[in-house]
């Protein structure tokens, strides 16, 4: 997994896809529900971090991998989805 670009891009796909779902059902439900605001600060900057790595990852394996623009889109579009991470895994990279 960890030999190859989309290896590494299929790792931080799913990494950055639990710190995104970690965030909507643990973070914001304990910062609104518990007023306890560092839940979503420790959380979002993990998962904000994350995302900066997935976005450059996805950029450097589209032009790698002469992805389309179109599909380039798409899968950063759907990365903003809840669960959209693990079916960007599941059925676009696992076919690359």
């Amino acid at each position: 997994m960890f030999s190859t670009a989309i290896g590494w891009f299929r790792f931080i796909t799913i990494i950055e896809g639990i710190s995104y779902v970690l965030l909507l059902a643990i973070g914001m439900p304990i910062k609104y529900l518990l007023d306890i605001g560092e839940a979503t600060l420790i959380l979002g900057s993990i998962h904000g971090f994350l995302f900066v790595v997935f976005g450059l990852l996805l950029l450097y394996v589209s032009i790698k991998s002469k992805w389309s623009f179109f599909k380039m889109a798409m899968i950063f579009i759907v990365s903003f989805i809840p669960f959209g991470n693990f079916v960007i895994e599941r059925r676009i990279l696992k076919q690359s």
